[in-house]
């Protein structure tokens, strides 16, 4: 299962919590994808924003599960998973734990983890990953 990992786009000042996050997505069994990693190269590409959400669009359908970090406003993300939960693809909503999340993030969450240190995803996604390939 291939999941779709939300990000800030940072022009590259990001990236070293990007790849930790696909790190973890990655060992906790599922497939990483990274926009900003693996079709922009932590640069920008795309200067015509409909051409950018276009793509991130078909990106989305290609994956089975959209992860976003609910932890700071996500504007751009929270599209994506807006666009994930059109197209019915699960959706994991992380946070830091004691962040207020509205009602609507949980209307279109599958699963909703709150961690201390980004490091316990692993446990929560190694769970999620054995539940979802279980109902298979």
């Amino acid at each position: 299962m291939k999941i779709f990992i939300t990000s800030s786009f940072k022009n590259g000042e990001n990236r070293k919590e990007i790849e930790k996050l696909c790190e973890i997505v990655r060992e906790s069994g599922f497939e990483d994808f990274s926009f900003i990693r693996d079709i922009e190269n932590y640069q920008k590409v795309f200067h015509d924003p409909k051409e950018l959400m276009k793509r991130a669009k078909e990106e989305i359908e290609k994956c089975d599960i959209l992860l976003i970090d609910m932890t700071s406003k996500p504007t751009g993300r929270a599209i994506e998973a807006g666009i994930a939960f059109a197209q019915n693809k699960k959706i994991i909503s992380i946070m830091k734990k004691g962040t207020k999340i509205k009602d609507t993030t949980r209307g279109i969450s599958d699963f909703i983890i709150e961690y201390e240190h980004i490091q316990d995803l692993i446990f929560y996604l190694q769970e999620i990953y054995i539940q979802l390939n279980s109902n298979l």
